[in-house]
């Protein structure tokens, strides 16, 4: 079976050049295209499972980082390799804090890029949130490990990044009060009454990183 690969670059030739890399892979590959990050969310949760995500972390309406840990909610826990022209030390760091599986800098050869795709799809599943919480749907809610479903996720990560309900509802397609609705949703796994006791508590509890 050909693997089933998700690439997401707001640039349509670094989409195309990565499309033709992976098709390279033995065994060959269905290859899945982005954009943007809403376009990604929705391409991860239809075409899921994938076998891995090349996330560029530089797209015109959300920081890539804060999607990593939900693509791989709605990916089957896709891989999620970042691939980025941003090759700070601290860019990197904070995309493997975030849960991605390797960074691979846009410079570097294309060989590179492949070695680490094909370890990364060798290795299987990824762990959500850099391997300090795997996901488990056996697992029973508590305050202490609540189980937040994908969209849940998806708006605790944007909390994190200090987006108001307006913002998030354009970036998700949402209706205002759908996400409203979501983030009450949210509040009461979680156990908090606020934004900010939302967010500091998915941090205690390793959900954020």
């Amino acid at each position: 079976m050909p693997y089933k690969i998700l690439i997401v670059d707001d640039h349509p030739l670094i989409r195309d050049g990565l499309a033709a890399l992976v098709s390279t892979l033995p065994g060959g590959a269905r290859v899945f295209t982005a954009a943007n990050a809403a376009q990604a969310l929705e391409q991860a949760e239809f075409h899921s499972p994938l076998d891995a995500v090349l996330l560029d972390c530089g797209l015109p309406d959300a920081d890539g980082g804060s999607l990593i840990g939900a693509l791989q909610l709605r990916s089957g826990l896709a891989p999620v390799i970042v691939v980025s022209a941003n090759e700070s030390a601290q860019t990197v760091d904070r995309m493997l804090e975030l849960g991605a599986t390797a960074f691979v800098a846009k410079s570097k050869p294309p060989s590179v890029l492949l070695n680490e795709l094909k370890s990364a799809l060798a290795d299987g599943p990824a762990r959500l949130g850099g391997g300090n919480k795997q996901v488990s749907s056996a697992a029973a809610p508590s305050a202490e490990d609540p189980q937040l479903s994908a969209r849940q996720l998806d708006i605790l990560l944007m909390l994190n990044t200090g987006l108001s309900n307006n913002d998030i509802a354009l970036q998700l397609g949402l209706a205002e009060k759908t996400v409203k609705n979501h983030v009450t949703a949210l509040f009461g796994a979680l156990g908090v009454t606020s934004r900010l006791q939302a967010v500091m508590t998915a941090r205690r509890l390793r959900i954020l990183t």
